[in-house]
């Protein structure tokens, strides 16, 4: 099933580029790869994070990024054992819509371009949770593995800037307000009722404590990196 949905993806993302080749013959069209160093050090779920974008007439952009596991740092400071999933399986699929302010409407210098923009994304988990336990409207039950499949989508409206650091490299940073909604399933073995008890200091309850469906506020922000395919 994985292996088919990380199929389906790229196919999405080849056929996007076939796609946006056909409109560079017909206005004025950029092509950028990118890539997402800050989701390395992602806490719970890590990625390889690149994508493409594109932008029709310096005015209208449309990106889609792709996230594949990678945990290889931020191992090395995440000692969390709420973190510490087994067979954990996982990806992240953006897209975006940005609107490039006119040159007449800002005081930007020509390597500046700032924009608002439009995001939605979609990440789904697989993982099993070791000796922890599972919040129940009946009562608290302690568990000796759970696997949990864990659905996470959203969306975020934000506003940004791309940098120019030459002809070919940019730095895109931005920052917004959204939400996303969390689906949580759990399937537990070794299930024993018991009386759970939050920390007493200061912690944040994972909402995989929990079964069901959640809306959380969302604070998009990142960095991004990009080179210039066509100009």
């Amino acid at each position: 099933m994985k292996k088919i949905i990380f199929r389906r993806n790229i196919f999405l993302i080849l056929a996007l580029l076939f796609n946006l080749a056909k409109v560079h013959g017909q206005n004025k069209l950029s092509l950028q790869f990118r890539v997402s160093p800050l989701n390395l050090l992602h806490v719970r779920a890590a990625t390889l994070q690149f994508g493409v974008q594109t932008t029709i007439n310096n005015r209208v952009g449309f990106s889609v990024d792709y996230g594949l596991p990678y945990k290889g740092l931020s191992k090395q400071f995440v000692k969390n054992e709420e973190y510490q999933y087994r067979n954990h399986g996982y990806f992240k699929l953006r897209g975006e819509i940005k609107y490039f302010f006119p040159p007449t409407w800002v005081q930007a210098e020509a390597n500046v371009k700032p924009y608002v923009g439009a995001e939605v994304f979609f990440s789904p988990e697989e993982y099993r949770k070791l000796n922890n336990w599972l919040i129940k409207d009946d009562g608290d039950y302690y568990y000796e593995y759970s696997d949990v499949t864990r659905r996470m989508w959203g969306s975020c409206i934000k506003v940004g800037l791309e940098y120019y650091l030459g002809q070919r490299f940019l730095l895109d940073a931005f920052v917004g307000p959204g939400l996303r909604w969390i689906k949580v399933d759990h399937q537990t073995f070794g299930e024993q009722p018991g009386d759970y008890k939050e920390p007493a200091d200061f912690y944040f309850e994972p909402v995989d404590r929990q079964e069901g469906k959640f809306r959380r506020l969302h604070l998009g922000f990142n960095v991004k990196l990009g080179f210039v395919i066509i100009k």
